[in-house]
């Protein structure tokens, strides 16, 4: 059949128009194959801040990792026991409630928006009757910054009404947003700073911000050559042992009040004095080596401790019973070391003035 003079325009426009639509759809295939990496740019992971107002080892301490490891057991990112079982984050500790109350800044890790929060949770030690009321609430007073991407930091255990922004808040890194507190599940005053990731509208909870190759799964950095890729735009060194400075009382510390700063002074007639050490996982076969200094200078004690077995708390303690005529009125200072196959891993002093 014979085309008519429409059908034969029509089919060379067509014809004309194939290799057009043919590169459109290649340009737009290209297009959707650069994609990935456009998206995988604008969903990099933040480089973190420390964000806490704080001296690594000196005013603040690591208590615990993240736990890499799945099912029971612990392990952090060293392949270490600095960690506790299920633990999905990193807690930084300050050195007791004197140094909560006086106030210690809490600062966003990376750039972002406040995308939620929590306030108004009281700064007290948990207890068991407590902890089943707050169970869902256990992060305590909360501040959930977005980083864009899916990416998110979450600041918990921050103090009651000490949060600077609210919801929809821009904030940039290093801006205080709280202070920490003692709200939530918590027997110390401590952050508790976790890294999330939501892909596909799910949360992954897993993210260790000392190791950003290794987060899917539970897998170590002894494993490779020990110094793993990192969220941390400067690395904080890693902690064998987290050792606080020492408190003298005048009588042994408790779990429930160990945290209680150190006093100013104690009376010459006190019935004893006490060296109480503090601080996170101290290993079987650890010595502890605690000294007093009188006020004239001279060794009024001298002891060794050797750890029985695996602690995830520290509370090794030394001390004297009065003497006849009392303590030497002065200042006294104490002394704790912790040696771990020969090497010392953790020394800190404290003083108290004896009237």
């Amino acid at each position: 059949m014979a085309l008519t003079a429409d059908q034969k325009q029509r089919l060379l426009k067509k014809a004309f128009l194939a290799p057009r639509i043919i590169c459109f759809c290649l340009a737009v295939f290209l297009n959707m194959a650069a994609m990935p990496t456009a998206r995988a740019q604008q969903t990099a992971p933040p480089d973190l801040i420390w964000p806490i107002d704080c001296e690594l080892d000196k005013t603040c301490w690591i208590a615990r990792y993240m736990d890499r490891k799945s099912g029971t057991g612990q392990g952090d990112y060293r392949c270490g026991m600095r960690t506790q079982d299920n633990h999905k984050g990193t807690d930084i500790a300050l050195s007791d409630f004197g140094a909560m109350k006086t106030g210690v800044a809490v600062h966003a890790a990376a750039n972002g928006r406040v995308l939620a929060l929590r306030n108004g949770m009281p700064d007290i030690v948990v207890t068991k009757e407590r902890r089943a009321k707050i169970l869902k609430q256990g992060c305590g007073n909360v501040i959930i910054v977005g980083h864009g991407g899916g990416w998110r930091t979450r600041y918990c255990h921050l103090k009651k009404d000490s949060l600077l922004v609210k919801e929809g808040d821009i904030v940039v890194a290093g801006q205080p947003i709280a202070q920490v507190g003692l709200s939530g599940i918590t027997e110390f005053p401590h952050l508790h700073f976790m890294l999330h990731r939501n892909v596909g509208g799910k949360p992954i909870d897993h993210i260790d911000p000392f190791d950003s190759g290794l987060f899917e799964d539970d897998s170590c950095a002894a494993t490779r050559d020990g110094s793993p890729d990192t969220f941390w735009a400067e690395v904080p060194d890693y902690q064998p042992s987290a050792l606080l400075p020492p408190v003298i009382d005048t009588a042994r510390r408790t779990r429930e009040t160990m945290w209680n700063p150190q006093a100013e002074a104690m009376a010459s007639d006190s019935p004893q004095m006490i060296v109480q050490t503090r601080g996170f996982h101290a290993l079987e076969g650890d010595e502890w080596r605690i000294q007093l200094v009188s006020p004239d200078g001279g060794m009024a004690l001298n002891h060794t401790i050797t750890q029985k077995n695996n602690r995830q708390r520290i509370l090794a303690f030394a001390g004297l019973r009065k003497p006849e005529a009392g303590f030497t009125k002065g200042r006294w200072s104490a002394r704790v070391k912790l040696i771990r196959g020969g090497a010392t891993i953790g020394d800190q002093s404290i003083t108290v003035l004896v009237e």
